[in-house]
């Protein structure tokens, strides 16, 4: 039940958003609620110390759904697309229960300061959610750094589509990371750092 709960937080939450502001129905509180759950404390160590940063997080689809969602995404940036047509691309393609891999979260580095540092050396991170005024859940993942695979392709495609394209030459400036999660804590005020168990068939 904990782990079903932790999926209602982390995916749930954010495809309802998707949904409501394709719907026009998406209010304050959604966007509030939303950007906790989308921009952890990514925690590191290494050289440049013991760093805490904040950074958006993102799911990515299981392997056998990779290819062609890469190549849907890489359609629609030369497209010019309403923003509702891009929320509706991006339910179809990274909210899709079935095609979700919940064991890994991505995000993209612009920064390239303490944790790009941090991360290269020591390569496990600590990623803490919380949402007031009680949910939270700490996340503890070993990390991959992808500069030229369908990873760090995908990444920076999803996050042009809605930051704007800046061309494929731009995004050997920005590598990606890939958080492969191997335990989750619920941290919420009445688990107190309770271990949730994790089925495999989660991840693909």
């Amino acid at each position: 039940m904990s782990f079903q709960k932790f999926i209602e937080y982390i995916f749930y939450t954010r495809r309802r958003l998707v949904q409501n502001l394709i719907d026009g129905k998406a209010s304050r509180m959604d966007l509030i609620v939303n950007s906790t759950v989308h921009t952890p404390v990514i925690v590191s160590f290494g050289s440049a110390g013991l760093n805490g940063s904040i950074k958006g997080v993102g799911f990515i689809p299981k392997r056998q759904f990779l290819t062609d969602t890469l190549e849907s995404i890489m359609s629609a940036l030369k497209r010019n697309l309403s923003e509702k047509d891009k929320l509706r691309l991006l339910l179809r393609e990274l909210y899709d229960f079935k095609k979700v891999d919940f064991l890994k979260l991505s995000s993209i580095e612009l920064a390239k300061k303490h944790t790009w540092t941090n991360l290269r050396e020591n390569p496990i991170a600590t990623l803490v959610f919380y949402t007031p005024p009680s949910t939270s859940y700490e996340i503890r993942a070993k990390v991959t750094i992808h500069e030229n695979d369908i990873y760090w392709k995908l990444v920076n495609a999803i996050h042009d589509l809605f930051h704007g394209f800046r061309g494929e030459e731009k995004w050997r400036e920005t590598p990606v990371y890939i958080f492969h999660i191997s335990e989750i804590y619920d941290n919420s005020v009445d688990k107190m750092g309770e271990k949730l168990e994790v089925p495999k068939s989660f991840s693909g």
